[in-house]
């Protein structure tokens, strides 16, 4: 399937497809990270990689793609250690010191470590993190796995359930028009705080089963942007469409400001550029 959309705004990566399966497609790059986002960018490369249970070394993979319940019991430490995580750390208790030697010993990353003891700083307090955990959408996953590969590569029988671009922020920008262009309103997009795994599965794949889906501006997760800087860069983000807004847009792009004087120009390919 090849995408207007990527012609149009000059992609740097191909449209990645997300959607379930109920088996591990044969040609998948059965690959295990420390972050579900190497999994991401090794789609970017044009890999056809799978999220599931053993696939990543992150407690909260698998509620970032939808595929089980935000079960923060399991995190090291227990719910409370993971409260302390996002926040303020966990050096400041018994309970949480008690976890941080058993990580050591363990042989975890150093920035695990890290983390866990003196906190990541993203939410103010503990409480707010518990609250946090209560807003998070849920979802039914469809089967136990989760396919991400390259939008030209799918076969047949394989339908997107939602699709992410990998943009600067000129495409972003692109993107947010054209998600507005032909609905009503102003809130076509939607900027969750959220892990970048969840920004490009679980909120999306939300989105996927309401009326009036929304896009998703993703990877704005600091951890997500620390692993991601060398294979993808330090200027992307994400824009993550269901399936019906992706075809909409598509649809839309020859009509749209995409092949105006403006973007033109932005791109280079216009009169204005050749002008200057």
């Amino acid at each position: 399937m090849q995408s207007r959309i990527a012609q149009a705004l000059a992609l740097r990566f191909p449209p990645l497809a997300l959607f379930f399966s109920p088996e591990i497609p044969a040609t998948s790059r059965k690959m295990k990270s420390q972050c579900s986002m190497f999994q991401l960018a090794a789609a970017a490369r044009g890999e056809t990689v799978v999220m599931a249970s053993g696939f990543c070394d992150c407690p909260g993979a698998l509620e970032g793609f939808g595929l089980e319940p935000s079960c923060p019991d399991k995190f090291p430490g227990g719910q409370n250690s993971f409260l302390r995580f996002l926040s303020t750390g966990n050096k400041h208790c018994e309970a949480g010191r008690t976890a941080i030697q058993q990580l050591i010993e363990s042989g975890a990353p150093k920035i695990l470590v890290e983390e866990f003891s003196e906190g990541e700083g993203f939410l103010k307090n503990p409480e707010l993190v518990a609250q946090y955990l209560e807003d998070l959408p849920q979802i039914v996953p469809e089967y136990p796995y989760v396919v991400i590969k390259p939008l030209d590569c799918l076969k047949p029988g394989e339908t997107p359930k939602v699709i992410t671009l990998l943009v600067d922020p000129d495409q972003l920008s692109a993107l947010v028009v054209l998600a507005n262009y032909a609905r009503p309103g102003v809130n076509n997009v939607s900027i969750p705080f959220s892990a970048g795994c969840a920004s490009v599965a679980l909120y999306p794949f939300y989105e996927s089963e309401q009326e009036h889906p929304r896009a998703v501006v993703g990877l704005t997760d600091i951890s997500a942007r620390f692993y991601l800087r060398k294979s993808l860069g330090s200027d992307i983000l994400s824009f993550t469409v269901p399936k019906s807004l992706f075809e909409e847009m598509e649809e839309n792009v020859s009509e749209s400001f995409l092949t105006r004087f403006t973007w033109k120009s932005m791109m280079g390919t216009g009169k204005g550029a050749a002008e200057e």
